[in-house]
C-alpha cells in the first residue's frame, strides 16, 4: 500500500503556477496547427476556383505553395 501515488490526483490550487510553461506550448502548437489548417483550405478553395476558371497551372502553384508548410514543419 506504500506504493500508491495518490497526490498525483489530486486537486491543484488555482494559484499554482507550475505548469505554465508546459500550457503555454501546447497552446501555441494548437494556435500554428488552426492557423497552418485554416491557410491550406483557405488556398485549396482558391486553387479550385482557379482552376475552374481556366488557370490550372495557378491553380496548381497556389495549391502547392499552401502544402508546403505540412511538408517541412509536420
Amino acid at each position: 500500500m506504500s506504493s500508491l501515488n495518490t497526490h498525483q490526483h489530486a486537486a491543484v490550487s488555482l494559484d499554482d503556477t507550475s505548469d505554465t510553461p508546459q500550457r503555454a506550448s501546447l497552446a501555441g502548437r494548437k494556435t500554428a496547427r488552426q492557423r497552418t489548417l485554416a491557410l491550406t483550405v483557405a488556398s485549396s478553395a482558391v486553387a479550385a476556383i482557379a482552376i475552374a476558371l481556366g488557370l490550372p497551372s495557378m491553380g496548381i502553384a497556389v495549391y502547392l505553395a499552401a502544402t508546403l508548410p505540412f511538408a517541412f514543419f509536420s
